[in-house]
């Protein structure tokens, strides 16, 4: 399988207020799961009135360590960045993406080859001798199902120190 790599670069992001659904469990390869999570947010967005603001981004946070985590206990934070002030409600919670250094892999891919693009990242991390934090996630930025070939364009950003 071959994936397409737009690029890879180390870039200063700023702050995001995510809200967002943990879910916990397996869920590497379960589309249905990331979006029935990503339309219950979506919901609660709209209910709240902040789907309006133009800057929306759709993200997963990777808050555990797959290699030492087992998959039972794994977590994923799925959601959206909101506005500032965006307080947390019932299932939806808020967390705070820090800005920083971040290696930020861009790439064109099927939804299986996710786990390939994340070895690509994690090999540039090693490559230039890079130390990643525990703050890791992907921002997607298309609707997969209007892509020719339903590819996802996703940015897979790693905190480094």
């Amino acid at each position: 399988m071959s994936i397409t790599i737009s690029n890879i670069s180390i870039e200063k992001l700023p702050k995001k207020k995510l809200a967002f659904i943990e879910h916990k469990g397996p869920y590497q390869g379960n589309t249905q799961l990331f979006g029935k999570l990503f339309t219950s947010v979506m919901e609660w967005m709209q209910s709240k009135d902040v789907m309006h603001t133009s800057d929306i981004g759709a993200i997963t946070v990777y808050p555990d360590d797959s290699s030492a985590v087992p998959e039972s206990e794994q977590r994923i934070y799925v959601g959206f960045t909101v506005p500032e002030h965006t307080k947390a409600d019932g299932d939806i919670q808020i967390m705070e993406i820090p800005e920083g250094s971040y290696v930020v892999g861009s790439f064109e891919i099927l939804p299986s080859e996710y786990g390939n693009a994340w070895n690509e990242v994690f090999e540039f991390i090693k490559s230039k001798n890079l130390v990643p934090s525990a703050m890791m996630y992907e921002s997607y930025k298309n609707e997969p199902n209007t892509h020719p070939e339903g590819k996802h364009l996703v940015d897979i950003n790693v905190m480094i120190q």
